[in-house]
């Protein structure tokens, strides 16, 4: 009995210490995921309140430029002269996400407005947003509610209208989409349970997605965001519990004062730790049958014991590398510099996009962006003031994109944006980035230029390395055009199926 008390002690421990660091593995990989999950929801979170801001901006100019247009024309009526009401549908058409546009009376009645229209005359007078308005309010954001025009689930933006003396003499109010607020966000979740909502601070829901219309009406001013966050810090993230479906959630918010908004973006418990649950149980599973052989082998032979231990510290070494190489990877598919997508990442989201708009039959438009005189400014003035550069021409890019568009970047100084849109407004639009892009490098008064190819794809090409290169050789024909200029390569001057199967370089 006393031979087999040193080996049985020994494997005792041995089974203790797997137990207690494969619990401590696992209980590592969950702090690692809970991270990467409160990261991506807080990064949801930031991206659809710029949205809303940018939203809200564009509905608040044109709702200025309705005030305007009743100044100009005398009255509220006058707005239906056709020369008044043509402009009143231009600003409505410069609203992104925007329905309507209407004006109404101090009594809520719809003087004029462009958009659906109704049969009956339209009043507002009950709407909360509308009596807050005359209450005094400059600047209003309704909950989602269904117009009155024809039953849809909308929200409004909505400013008083004054007379010369500052008096309110009418309001006017934009119905907005509500998905144009959070259903582009959907493609951010990765494959997880996502919701996106935006509330008022009163606790009324401004849009949300998914289950809107289930939740029309509901208020979440008992929830644990607004009785507990809110008053604690205007950003955060937290697990909370939905008074309005009951579901768990890791979640991160962000207050809009201004607009007296709030942002909620939440990943559901069961989505954000399925990967790790599955993870776990193959690694508890591995290490259970590895330390079962070991156990065995050590009864056997204390040799066999050393060396199953120095296979298992082999084994874990291998998978500490595993992951180590996968957060490199995960790193590399970013390019460090401009935090735009590289070459890789960009090609998996562009196919994103042409799967969509081949059924949505929309067409694709790749912009080539290569910069002119970058090598001089490396050479003169060193690597920081290049790098300087890339930042700014990766800014610039951002700010004269449209949400939705994807931006990247090639290497070097090549960078590639890929948009989408309607046959008859893609080109315009297309020629329209470029030369804003080419205009603000130019203006940057750092010694460099661009030069953009544009090459436009039907939405169902299945190559898109085939419309780089279309774009790729566009750009060097306006490099050869003088460079700082932009020229175009459309389907009918070579159709992609064309175009041999060579890489991109």
């Amino acid at each position: 009995m006393q031979r087999h008390f040193s080996p049985l002690l020994a494997a005792a421990l041995a089974l203790a210490a797997v137990v207690m660091m494969t619990t401590h593995l696992v209980w590592q990989d969950r702090q690692r995921t809970s991270a990467r999950m409160e990261a991506l929801a807080a990064d949801m979170a930031k991206v659809v309140e710029a949205h809303v801001l940018h939203t809200t901006k564009g509905a608040d100019i044109a709702l200025r430029q309705a005030a305007t247009l009743v100044d100009e024309a005398g009255s509220l009526g006058a707005v239906q002269n056709p020369i008044y009401w043509r402009r009143l549908r231009d600003a409505l058409a410069n609203v992104d996400g925007g329905e309507t546009l209407w004006l109404f009376d101090t009594k809520g009645n719809g003087v004029a407005g462009t958009g659906r229209q109704m049969d009956g005359p339209l009043n507002i007078a009950d709407r909360p947003h509308f009596q807050a308005v005359l209450a005094g309010a400059d600047l209003v954001v309704s909950p989602a509610l269904r117009s009155r025009l024809d039953n849809r689930i909308v929200f409004t933006i909505s400013r008083p209208i004054r007379d010369w003396t500052g008096d309110i003499i009418g309001v006017a109010s934009a119905g907005m989409k509500t998905e144009w607020l959070v259903n582009f966000y959907a493609m951010m979740s990765f494959g997880l349970d996502t919701t996106v909502t935006v509330f008022r601070t009163d606790g009324e829901i401004v849009a949300r997605q998914p289950d809107l219309a289930a939740n029309l009406g509901k208020n979440n001013r008992n929830g644990q965001l607004f009785r507990e966050q809110l008053p604690q810090a205007p950003v955060g993230t937290y697990w909370s519990q939905s008074v309005l479906d009951g579901k768990e959630r890791l979640a991160a918010y962000r207050l809009i004062p201004d607009l007296n908004l709030v942002v909620y973006a939440g990943i559901e418990g069961e989505s954000a730790f399925a990967a790790w649950r599955v993870r776990s149980l193959w690694f508890v599973a591995e290490v259970t049958m590895t330390t079962t052989l070991v156990l065995l082998l050590l009864v056997a032979s204390a040799r066999m014991i050393r060396s199953g231990h120095r296979n298992h510290m082999r084994a874990l070494e291998a998978e500490s590398v595993a992951l180590q190489l996968g957060a490199e990877l995960h790193q590399a598919r970013r390019d460090p510099l401009t935090g735009l997508p590289a070459r890789g990442l960009f090609l998996e989201l562009a196919e994103g996009m042409r799967q969509s708009a081949g059924q949505r039959g929309l067409v694709l438009a790749f912009l080539y962006i290569d910069l002119d005189g970058f090598k001089a400014v490396n050479d003169r003035q060193g690597h920081d003031q290049g790098d300087k550069v890339l930042t700014m021409v990766a800014e610039i890019m951002r700010r004269t994109t449209r949400d939705g568009d994807l931006l990247g970047r090639l290497g070097g100084d090549e960078f590639v944006v890929c948009l989408s849109g309607h046959v008859p407004d893609i080109k315009t639009v297309a020629t329209s980035v470029a030369t804003r892009i080419i205009t603000e490098v130019r203006d940057l008064d750092m010694g460099v230029g661009c030069s953009i190819g544009i090459s436009l794809t039907a939405g169902s090409c299945n190559d898109l390395p085939c419309s780089l290169r279309q774009a790729d050789a566009a750009m060097y024909r306006a490099k050869q055009m003088g460079k700082g200029a932009w020229f175009i390569h459309e389907p009918a001057q070579e159709p992609c199926p064309s175009c041999d199967d060579r890489a991109i370089a």
